[in-house]
């Protein structure tokens, strides 16, 4: 598991070499310098010496210092020093004082072929020390053996001679020269015969960011890091979609979960018919173990071995060459399939026995350190040159930014990015915002009430539609749901996947943490109380383009999801903590950035459909008026859109439905019938409500006594009769006064400020289609409920507060969002008639033309 990154690079001067006779080619070499000089590229990105897996063990194993990086660690050495090819040991750099290093180089005689080093320059300024046994070799054919081009282009195997003066060669002996590191032991592969081959010079050359500049054929250029880019590494760049040109690569963490089976996905553009997709191995060798994915002539080639011999699957059809194609390769212990786009799925077997795939390498992708060693195995030698957009690999999509907070990438080389200039020539109206959504797509992100491709249409929204990369976002739920809560959503999806609602504890991905979205069709409740997440996932998948309902809490650590008609289903986070905290801001629909959405939520993709309702701890979000800022909002289609709701009405969108809420004097469907007529006797249907604003009658409700007297006809089992309170939505402390049906039972309930009292009647025979006249009394903190004038129940309030505070204003038949305002001690107004009031014994409220305001009231069939 080694990655030689070595470059050494010689300087000779005051010395005049004689041609060899062995070497009859090559004239004299007169060499100006004499300086002995070590370029030792050392960056995590590009020339790791060895890489280990595991933590950094606690006994000294690195020479000098360890570096952990994702899965593993490294060795590395301070100033001076260069790290050995055991990966662990350090050696001294040789520098201008080291003559009797050089002078063993310079002065050996030997002349055997087999013991020397060759040495070669034309008018150029640089020479490279190669290996003796990698000097052009021929093979059968007497063709230049592609290994020796290959690898006189990598600088991983160079070293570098600069002289002033022109052709030359001389044979000299390294047999026994070595170097030794700082243990004394001898380094592998330095004391071996070298050649020197002709190369342009870096002389001047200063890549930045860490970039190292390299020898390129007769190009210099620079090897530029991951995250920069440009001719000397001079631009900073983040990499989402990757962009290969043919020399460079990235890698990804090593796959634990491949050992068995691995389903890969990738979507790419190729610009080239050869080049390396995807690769790893059990070794740098690639001798045992690996799997690739590769271009070869056009065609996928499919290649994994178990460890007796490899499997190779080809594509039925090419690549379409500058356009995207979608690969899909999987492997089940020895049996393997690949399909390419949408063409015909090739299956295949590996060698032998072994059905089990040992993998310690990083997974590179478009390239690899040392093309030339993988042929026998991968086929090729070249790297990719084009993009990729996606890869997934055993359903985790892979991040393919550099391993911060966010990204998966490991290290990388010479990667620009595809979707580069993709806004150069897009201009966002009404101050929106041009990004790239995918490697060669833009979108414009339109603040809210702007809409169009480029923003350029102002629109107007009732019912908020999510295009996937829109959000809303809120105030964050901060502390008020530590111990407690509770989320109703109303919508329409149009995906299988996307975020319904996030809010966060931090922007680092960490901490506590609320999120409920679309995952594979599924709904899936997830939060975090600081210990780890509890995810519950319904039962069945919703259906895309219809509405749906669903309802999630938790209290402590238990949390519990209900969808629509399916099975609820439960359960509980990690850890023992019990209290949720929320302080980041939440968002509707989507996220502005999921860099800050937390790792565990595996969010990353925004919601597709409608939002139609949105309740949290019984308040209803007002999801437009109260958002603090909104992206690509559009308007949902609804009957609601057309404003069919007359004279006034509004328009209350129920799913698929409306509902029209009538002013006063108005009623039927929209709201276009007049009623001209007074009415005594009103009718209430559930969302109805007369309000009532007069001191005559707030006066007789609040402080320390009330009587209140009433005849009505009630036709449903649940409905607010009266309500007067302090806040809406009230709290557990907040003064109220309530009378009002609940599962059959009238209940006579208030609150004073130290508690809650509840006195109830039950009796079904409220709802025999008669009229019925109920009495509720209170006195301080006793309450007093009497049905018929027959029937007396009783109660009190705890603490010892005696007097009702109010906000002067007194409720019959039901008010604006009962469910909500009341904390769902009521769940809809009063359904049915109410003839007559009285309060306090002296005054007879005239219903109707006393209201101050009303909704949905119409006169009681009975009324003449």
């Amino acid at each position: 598991m080694r990655y030689s990154a070595h470059t050494y690079t010689f300087m000779l001067s005051g010395t005049c070499f004689r041609q060899s006779t062995a070497m009859p080619a090559i004239r004299s070499l007169c060499v100006s310098s004499l300086l002995v000089f070590v370029l030792l590229e050392l960056t995590v990105s590009q020339d790791i010496q060895a890489f280990y897996q595991g933590k950094c063990p606690e006994e000294k194993v690195c020479d000098h210092s360890c570096i952990p990086i994702d899965n593993g660690y490294f060795c590395t050495c301070k100033e001076g020093y260069m790290l050995s090819t055991n990966g662990f040991s350090c050696l001294e750099i040789p520098g201008i004082n080291d003559g009797p290093v050089v002078d063993e180089v310079l002065n050996s005689g030997s002349s055997s072929p087999s013991s020397s080093a060759f040495i070669s320059l034309s008018s150029s300024e640089q020479l490279v020390i190669k290996p003796a046994g990698q000097i052009n070799q021929k093979d059968q054919t007497g063709h230049a053996n592609d290994q020796t081009n290959s690898l006189s282009q990598d600088n991983d195997h160079d070293m570098a001679l600069n002289t002033n003066d022109h052709i030359v060669a001389e044979m000299f002996d390294l047999k026994e020269k070595t170097v030794k590191d700082t243990n004394g032991d001898v380094v592998q592969g330095v004391g071996a015969p070298l050649s020197l081959v002709h190369r342009p010079t870096c002389h001047g050359v200063l890549c930045q960011n860490n970039g190292t500049c390299v020898l390129d054929g007769s190009i210099v250029r620079c090897n530029c890091p991951i995250g920069s880019s440009g001719r000397r590494c001079e631009k900073q760049t983040v990499v989402r979609f990757p962009k290969f040109l043919g020399n460079g690569y990235l890698a990804l963490p090593v796959l634990k979960t491949g050992y068995k089976e691995f389903d890969i996905q990738i979507d790419f553009k190729p610009q080239a018919n050869n080049g390396l997709l995807l690769f790893t191995a059990e070794n740098t060798n690639t001798k045992s173990d690996f799997f690739s994915i590769t271009l070869i002539n056009g065609y996928v080639e499919f290649r994994y071995d178990c460890g007796t011999g490899p499997a190779i699957l080809r594509s039925k059809v090419q690549v379409t060459m500058g356009n995207w194609n979608r690969v899909h390769a999987r492997r089940v212990d020895n049996e393997g399939s690949l399909r390419l786009n949408d063409g015909e799925m090739v299956v295949g077997f590996s060698k032998g026995a072994y059905s089990r795939i040992t993998l310690r390498l990083p997974v590179y992708v478009g390239g690899y350190r040392n093309m030339t060693a993988m042929l026998p195995r991968v086929g090729i030698t070249k790297p990719f040159v084009g993009c990729v957009q996606e890869i997934v690999i055993n359903e985790y999509r892979y991040d393919l930014r550099k391993q911060e907070l966010v990204g998966d990438t490991m290290f990388g080389l010479n990667v620009g990015e595809c979707s580069e200039g993709v806004c150069d020539q897009v201009q966002c109206a009404r101050g929106g915002k041009c990004v790239a959504k995918s490697a060669d797509q833009h979108i414009c992100l339109c603040p809210l009430g702007t809409g169009g491709e480029n923003c350029q249409y102002e629109i107007s929204v009732s019912i908020p539609e999510f295009g996937g990369h829109s959000y809303l976002q809120h105030n964050g739920l901060g502390r008020s749901t530590l111990s407690y809560t509770q989320i109703e959503i109303v919508f329409k999806p149009t995906s299988r996947e996307g975020t319904l609602l996030y809010n966060g504890f931090t922007l680092d991905r960490k901490g506590d943490f609320l999120s409920l979205a679309m995952k594979e069709g599924h709904l899936e409740f997830c939060f975090d109380l600081g210990t780890g997440p509890g995810v519950i996932r319904s039962v069945e998948e919703v259906s895309l383009g219809q509405w749906h309902w669903v309802r999630v809490s938790r209290t402590g650590l238990r949390g519990v999801m209900e969808v629509d008609e399916q099975p609820r289903v439960e359960g509980v986070s990690q850890g023992a903590f019990t209290q949720l905290t929320l302080l980041q801001d939440l968002y509707i629909g989507g996220h502005r950035n999921y860099d800050h959405t937390s790792r565990l939520a595996n969010l990353t993709t925004s919601f597709q459909g409608c939002i139609q309702k949105v309740i949290i701890n019984e308040q209803p979000l007002q999801l437009l008026e109260d958002a603090s800022e909104g992206v690509n909002i559009e308007g949902c289609e609804h009957p609601c859109l057309g404003e069919p709701c007359m004279n006034g009405g509004e328009c209350v969108p129920d799913r698929d439905v409306y509902q029209c809420f009538c002013p006063l004097g108005y009623g039927n469907t929209n709201c276009e019938e007049e009623i001209e007529k007074t009415v005594y006797v009103p009718r209430y249907n559930g969302h109805s409500f007369l309000l009532y604003t007069g001191r005559s009658i707030n006066k007789r409700v609040s402080g320390s006594k009330i009587d209140i007297q009433l005849t009505l006809k009630p036709e449903s089992a649940n409905g607010l009769i009266l309500w007067s309170g302090r806040d809406q939505p009230i709290t557990s402390n907040s003064d109220y006064l309530a009378l009002g049906f609940v599962n059959g039972a009238l209940q006579f309930r208030y609150n004073l400020g130290s508690g809650e009292a509840v006195i109830s009647y039950n009796d079904t025979r409220l709802y025999d289609g008669a009229w019925h006249t109920i009495r509720a009394q209170r006195d301080k903190q006793d309450g007093f409920l009497e049905v018929d004038e027959t029937e007396i129940v009783e109660g009190s309030s705890p603490g010892s507060y005696t007097m009702l505070n109010t906000n002067k204003m007194l409720y019959i038949g039901g008010l604006p969002n009962v469910s909500q305002n009341t904390l769902r001690k009521f769940t809809q107004g009063f359904d049915g008639c109410i003839a007559s009031l009285m309060l306090g014994e002296d005054y007879d409220v005239r219903l109707v033309e006393e209201a101050q305001n009303g909704r949905n009231i119409l006169p009681c069939r009975t009324e003449s």
